[in-house]
């Protein structure tokens, strides 16, 4: 009886939270008697290992050896990682026994006997241990044959009296053309040479496994044959999982990257079986014709594709991981492309990219997330982020990338890059061509707990409950389909390009994502709504009417928008009318779908044009909604006018005053409580009047930074009041009672702090001690140009103690610092307003100030003599491009504090 009455006055207790070892906490005395602690908050301040964020660990050669892997797996520990996904590639060195680097073979009998003992190494420390598939990517490798391989279809034009040119021991003729005539194979001697040939040969893609580790080198595997895949893993993988002793919690697949790859030997007879026309009649159309007729097999070519990928790669991988205990986390997307049904069978699905403003494909892979009802929403973070340069990644610009992954809907981050690097090869160590990395070598290795901490926190926090959106926008997957050329489907591209507003970007890049936008999506956010994408398959395979709703999985869409679409699929637009009578909206953005996609009769294509026809009238007037059962229909001529036409129709999920671009949220919803977490992209502080549906509910500040938890007043309107610093976040808690304290107000005094500081370093090549007065950065200083490293800055603070809060705040942080004071840790320094509050640890009198300074490693880097690879290259081949950040970079990045620092006290 006790229970159910603390359930009565405690709705906590219904959270609807993912399955989690959870302990509900002590007893406490609150304001009506006993309180049960609330586990989304015990949760906040103490992140349960399975959800916190985990790193790929990237292992050269492999040429690893397992003292060096201890050492390695208690930084990971140490620094609040949760866990390695076990990553093989390139050599980076000859071997070298002097330093015990020993490049061992691939799936040899001591490169097994080295990955159980590091699984047994990680399960010890408590650390989460997955591994990728096989060594670089895609997969493939040294046990694919070629019949077994990629394989490709390609045009080829013979001139009139040229001789047909020779195939290949490996390729095959699959259709011939004499003028527009087919030519019968099986009884042709030879080839007419009255009329100009078109030729249709199979062969080969001969592409290579890019960045393979020692002894995997070898050919893609076919993605269109299951029994292709399943020789592979069984020769490839499963000795790498069985080595893992049952210990493994993940089997990765990178993002598919099978170029030139767009034939199946059975295509002509799947084809014909699910289209139902012939394939090879209609070659010339799919290759070389671009009217509607060339379209409409070009869709069906690549639709069946898609399917077959699913069916033949994605489902069998699922079901192999599944019967050998990992889970499967893969990145379904890339050439050749699956449709969004394929993640029903990924435990893990997950993304990259971080474009969150347009339609970046993590936003892709938690759309189909949400409607397969998978929680967990993995991401390859923070890719390529200082693109073209590797190595001068800020902390603060991985966690602005890490809050543009979390508004795409990610909340399992595995960091871009742990890289494997013995301590003997020094600083910089080994580093992958790519960027970011953070491991010891780089200085700002010591503030990345800070970091991990704020992740952890908010990957807790975007994980319990449901997501919530309001609107589904369909993906014009047929437009890309019909209009992406034959070579190959890189659709993620393609329907991310086809909403941009202005120019499209390239793909990875901070400053990229930070340009890269949507009209029509960003005013999504903007007026409060949030959306997934919905493909045709997932439509109409996993979407279901609920009322005046169309629901798939644990979304709620209450409209579904058309992004100037010319065609659409017949069974979508009859499921979106049935959407519309039932109650639903559909909106139409600059024109509306004319050409059913793919091959139809002419009373096909008059059935659908009646169909849109009563969904938006005969000639809709754009702007003017048209009704149809219980339901609207409209025309929308321009992007930016789609997000306030749906907040005067849909309900807003939040509202804002004045929101200004750069700011973007997700939703979670509980039984007790919605979850809001917003970011701010750009580098200078904004202020928000936010308000929710339900205004007489209290609402809370949770800083995933400090972990601390505060009350917001309402103001005067009846709103909030939110300050957010420049790259700054929150999560807001809205229910309908609130136990934490009212937000302390902003220090207000501030003078200015000016001692004497001394200045010590640690790291190789470093500087001797230095005594100033005047802050700048260390490069102008004797010997510190190229010093990559920590400088040590300290010097005493006389304390009154008459203050009840005290900041220290710096004017600049160049790039990283933990700050201590009278030998504690007060906290980390790597971000905006480069602040930290230090009252708790102050006492009256003398208090010494530390603050340990982490710079940029690419400062020594570009000043160390290039390495010489030609005897790396002479035995392995050229596996990666030489780096460019000497090129990049003719002058050092700025080091340590610099100008003014400030007392803020209040």
């Amino acid at each position: 009886m006790m229970i159910i009455a603390l359930l009565a006055v405690f709705p906590a207790f219904a959270l609807d939270l993912p399955a989690m070892d959870l302990k509900l906490g002590r007893l406490a005395i609150g304001s009506l008697g006993a309180k049960i602690e609330d586990p989304v908050e015990i949760g906040f301040h103490d992140v349960p290992n399975d959800a916190r964020m985990r790193m790929y660990w990237r292992i050269f050669g492999p040429g690893w050896q397992k003292s060096e892997i201890n050492y390695q797996l208690d930084q990971v520990r140490s620094a609040g990682i949760g866990g390695l996904m076990a990553y093989f590639m390139y050599p980076f060195s000859v071997d070298n026994p002097a330093s015990g680097a020993i490049n061992q073979r691939f799936l040899s009998p001591e490169f097994l006997d080295t990955f159980a003992f590091a699984a047994q190494a990680a399960h010890q420390r408590g650390l989460r241990f997955g591994v990728n598939g096989g060594t670089g990517w895609p997969y493939g490798g040294a046990n694919v044959s070629i019949e077994n391989s990629a394989h490709k279809l390609h045009e080829v034009q013979v001139r009139l009296g040229s001789a047909p040119p020779k195939l290949g021991a490996n390729d095959r003729l699959v259709a011939a053309f004499a003028g527009n005539r087919l030519l019968d194979l099986h009884s042709q001697t030879g080839f007419p040479v009255e009329n100009a040939l078109k030729l249709y040969v199979e062969s080969p893609t001969r592409q290579q496994v890019k960045r393979a580790s020692y002894g995997a080198e070898g050919f893609v595997v076919d993605h269109f044959s299951k029994p292709a895949l399943e020789d592979w893993l069984s020769s490839t993988v499963k000795p790498v999982i069985d080595a893992g002793g049952g210990l493994l919690d993940g089997l990765g697949c990178d993002s598919l990257e099978v170029y030139s790859s767009n034939w199946a030997r059975d295509l002509p007879e799947q084809f014909k079986r699910r289209r139902g026309y012939d394939l090879l009649p209609n070659l010339p159309l799919a290759f070389g014709d671009t009217s509607s007729q060339g379209d409409a097999v070009r869709f069906d070519y690549w639709r069946t594709l898609m399917e077959l990928t699913e069916e033949r790669f994605t489902e069998p991988l699922a079901a192999w991981s599944k019967k050998h205990n990992v889970a499967l986390e893969m990145e379904a997307y890339g050439t050749p492309p699956n449709p969004m049904t394929a993640f029903r069978n990924i435990t893990i699905p997950t993304g990259e990219h971080y474009e969150w403003a347009g339609f970046a494909i993590q936003k892709f892979v938690a759309s189909a997330a949400h409607m397969a009802k998978r929680n967990i929403i993995g991401c390859e973070a923070w890719t390529w982020a200082g693109l073209p340069n590797r190595l001068a990644d800020t902390l603060s610009d991985i966690k602005l990338v890490s809050d543009m992954e979390f508004l795409c809907g990610s909340n399992d981050l595995t960091g871009v890059d742990y890289p494997y690097s013995p301590r003997s090869a020094g600083q910089p160590g080994w580093q992958p061509y790519y960027g970011p990395t953070m491991n010891e070598n780089n200085p700002q290795w010591e503030a990345f707990p800070g970091l991990v901490q704020y992740i952890n926190r908010c990957q807790w926090m975007l994980r319990q409950g449901n997501p919530t959106v309001s609107v589904a926008v369909y993906l014009p997957v047929e437009d890309a389909l019909s209009h992406g050329g034959m070579d190959q489907m890189q659709l993620d591209f393609l329907i991310r390009d086809h909403f941009v507003t202005g120019k499209a970007t390239s793909e990875f890049g901070l400053q990229n994502s930070l340009v890269h936008r949507s009209a029509l999506l960003q005013g999504l956010f903007t007026n409060g709504l949030d959306y997934d994408g919905i493909d045709l398959w997932a439509l109409q395979k996993m979407a279901r009417q609920q009322g005046s709703h169309l629901v798939a999985g644990t979304s709620s869409y209450a409209a579904v928008v058309l992004p100037n679409m010319t065609s659409i699929d017949r069974a979508s637009a009859e499921k979106l009318k049935r959407f519309v009578i039932q109650g639903g909206l559909v909106v139409a953005v600059r024109q509306i779908p004319h050409l059913a996609a793919g091959k139809c009769t002419a009373s096909q294509q008059a059935a659908f044009d009646h169909t849109l026809e009563e969904i938006f009238g005969r000639t809709p007037v754009p702007g003017t909604v048209k009704a149809l059962g219980k339901g609207h229909g409209v025309l929308i001529k321009l992007d930016e006018e789609v997000g306030p036409m749906l907040a005067d129709l849909v309900p807003r999920q939040i509202s804002f005053d004045r929101i200004p671009n750069s700011v973007g949220f997700v939703q979670r919803r509980l039984t007790d409580r919605d979850i809001f977490f917003l970011a701010n992209v750009k580098a200078e502080p904004v202020t928000l009047n936010v308000r929710f549906p339900s205004s007489s509910r209290s609402v809370e500040l949770w800083d995933a930074e400090s972990g601390k938890i505060t009350q917001l007043a309402p103001n005067i309107g009846g709103g909030f009041t939110l300050k957010l610093s420049g790259r700054g976040s929150a999560f807001l808690v809205v229910r309908a009672v609130s136990h934490a304290p009212i937000g302390a107000t902003s220090p207000i005094h501030r003078v200015v702090w000016s001692p004497n500081w001394k200045v010590s370093f640690e790291g190789p090549d470093h500087p001797s001690v230095m005594e100033v007065n005047k802050l700048e950065s260390w490069t102008q200083w004797p010997g510190g140009r190229h010093f990559s490293g920590i400088g040590v800055y300290e010097a005493d603070l006389d304390w009154s103690g008459e203050k009840n809060r005290a900041v220290l705040a710096f004017a600049r942080v160049c790039n990283s610092a933990t700050v201590w004071v009278n030998g504690k840790l007060a906290g980390y320094v790597y971000n905006f307003p480069n602040e930290i509050e230090v009252s708790p640890f102050l006492k009256r009198g003398v208090n010494h100030i530390k603050i340990r300074v982490g710079n940029l490693l690419v400062n020594r880097f570009i000043g160390l003599p290039d390495d010489d690879l030609a005897a790396l290259r002479a035995k392995y081949g050229a596996r990666f491009q030489r780096p460019e950040e000497k090129q990049l970079m003719k002058e050092p990045a700025p080091s340590g504090l610099i100008g003014k620092v400030y007392l803020v006290t209040d």
